[in-house]
C-alpha cells in the first residue's frame, strides 16, 4: 500500500523537529552549565590543544586522559577555539549536530528510503546522541563524516570520500578502522588514501617548528599506549568489559587475537558484499560493520561512543518497518534503541554502578549478528537472481538458435 503526500510530509517534519529539539535542549543544557559554573563538556581539553600548540607547549599529560587525539586535532578545533568561550562551546555542537543530520539525509537516499526512513534514522540517531552532543565529543562529528564518506563510496567518487575519511581522522583516530576496510574493499582509494594521510601528517609541519611536531608525535604514540592500557584494565562499554562483568576474563594476548580475528572478518564480510551487492548496500555494510566492530572492540568504548550506531539501527528499523514489513525486526530494534539508550538506569538495577555498562556491547553483539544474517539474506537473493537471469538468458539463446535452425 503507498503512502500518501501527507503522511510523508508528516514524517519529514517530524524528523526535522527532532533535529531542531535536539539543538534546543543541548543549548539550553550547555547555556544553563556555563552560567552555573557546572560545565560537563570535553571541549576544555580540545581548547587546551589548540593554547599548547600554537605556545609550543606539550599536548598530552601521559594519564590516560583529557586530550587523547592525534596532534591534527588541535590544528582542525582552532576554528571553533578562536571564538569566544560560550560561542564556542554552542557553535561546536550546532556545527556537529548539522552534520549528523545531513549524513542521515545521505544515509536515506542511499538505501533508497522515503521520509518514514528519514524519520526512523533521525529518531534513533537523535536519541542515542544526546550525550555526546551534550558533552560536545568529537564522535558526534566523525560519525556523520563517515557516513557521508560511504554515500560518496557508492556513487565512486574515490576523492570527496578520501578527504571526507582523512578530515574524521584528523578529528579522531577512531576513523582509522573504517580507512583500512576502505583501502582494501575499494583499491580505488587506497593510493588515493594514502596521499590524504600523508597529507594529515603533514599539516602541523606548516604551523609549527619541525622538532616540537616530531616530539609531539613521540608524545601522541606513548599517549595512545597508555590510553590503550587503561581501557585494558578498566571496565568500559565494549565487547570484554561487558565479559568482565560477567566474571569471564581474558588475558591481553588472547584478546589481542579476538580482535584481529574479528577485523579479519569484519573485512571479509565488507568484500563480499562490495563483489555481490548493489555499491548502496555495500557502502551501507561498510560503514555498519566499521562502527560495530568500534563499539565491541575499541578498548575505550563509552556509553556516548555508541552515538556512531544510532543511524546503524535507525536504518535497520526502517528496512524492517518498511521493505520487509518483519514485526519481528522491527520489535528488536526498537528493543535495541531503547536499551542502549538505557543502558545505565536499567544495568544499575542488577549492577554496581561501576559494572552498569554491559547493556549497550550485549545489545550491539545481537545487531550485528541480525547484520550478518540480513548480509548472508541479501547474498543469497542476488546469487539466486544472478543465477535465474543466466538460466533465462541461455534458454532464450537455445530458442533463438533452434528458430535459426
Amino acid at each position: 500500500m503507498s503512502v500518501d503526500t501527507f503522511s510523508l510530509s508528516r514524517y519529514r517534519h517530524s524528523s526535522w523537529w527532532s533535529w531542531l529539539a535536539l539543538t534546543a535542549v543541548v543549548t539550553f543544557t550547555v547555556v544553563v552549565s556555563i552560567v552555573k559554573g557546572q560545565e560537563r563538556s570535553v571541549t576544555p581539553a580540545y581548547q587546551s590543544a589548540v593554547v599548547h600548540w600554537f605556545a609550543g607547549e606539550p599536548l598530552y599529560n601521559m594519564e590516560g586522559h583529557g586530550f587523547l587525539y592525534l596532534p591534527q586535532a588541535a590544528l582542525t578545533f582552532a576554528p571553533w577555539a578562536m571564538l569566544p568561550h560560550s560561542a564556542s562551546e554552542l557553535v561546536w555542537r550546532w556545527c556537529m549536530i548539522g552534520v549528523l543530520a545531513a549524513s542521515c539525509i545521505r544515509l536515506t537516499r542511499l538505501l533508497g528510503g522515503d521520509d518514514r526512513w528519514f524519520f526512523a534514522i533521525s529518531a534513533s540517531s537523535v536519541v542515542l546522541a544526546w550525550g555526546c552532543a551534550r558533552n560536545g565529543q568529537s564522535t558526534l562529528l566523525i560519525t556523520g563524516l563517515m557516513i557521508l564518506a560511504a554515500a560518496d563510496l557508492s556513487e565512486a567518487r574515490w576523492w570527496r570520500a578520501t578527504i571526507l575519511l582523512s578530515l574524521a581522522f584528523a578529528f579522531k583516530p577512531l576513523a582509522i578502522v573504517m580507512i583500512l576496510l576502505t583501502a582494501v574493499v575499494y583499491p580505488q582509494t587506497s593510493w588515493r588514501l594514502a596521499i590524504g594521510l600523508l597529507f594529515v601528517a603533514v599539516v602541523p609541519f606548516l604551523t609549527q617548528r619541525p622538532d616540537y611536531v616530531i616530539s609531539q608525535y613521540r608524545a601522541c604514540v606513548q599517549n595512545l599506549e597508555i590510553t590503550f592500557e587503561v581501557g585494558e584494565t578498566g571496565l568500559w562499554a565494549q565487547f570484554f568489559g561487558m565479559l568482565q562483568v560477567a566474571g569471564i576474563e581474558f588475558p591481553s594476548p588472547v584478546r589481542t587475537a579476538i580482535r584481529l580475528l574479528a577485523a579479519a572478518t569484519t573485512l571479509f564480510a565488507c568484500w563480499k558484499a562490495s563483489r555481490i551487492l548493489a555499491p548502496e548496500r555495500s557502502a551501507f555494510y561498510l560503514f555498519s560493520f566499521a562502527s560495530c566492530y568500534l563499539m565491541l572492540f575499541n578498548s575505550r568504548t563509552e556509553g556516548n561512543t555508541y552515538t556512531m550506531i544510532g543511524p546503524v539501527y535507525g536504518a535497520l528499523l526502517a528496512e524492517a518497518t518498511f521493505r520487509l514489513k518483519n514485526r519481528t525486526s522491527t520489535a528488536w530494534m526498537i528493543a535495541a534503541v531503547v536499551l542502549t539508550v538505557a543502558n545505565y538506569e536499567l544495568a544499575v538495577l542488577v549492577s554496581p554502578r561501576p559494572k552498569a555498562i554491559w547493556i549497550s556491547p550485549l545489545v550491539c553483539v545481537g545487531v550485528t549478528g541480525y547484520l550478518v544474517f540480513r548480509l548472508i539474506e541479501e547474498i543469497k537473493a542476488a546469487v539466486s537472481e544472478k543465477k535465474s537471469a543466466e538460466k533465462h538468458a541461455f534458454e532464450n539463446r537455445i530458442h533463438d538458435q533452434s528458430v535459426a535452425a
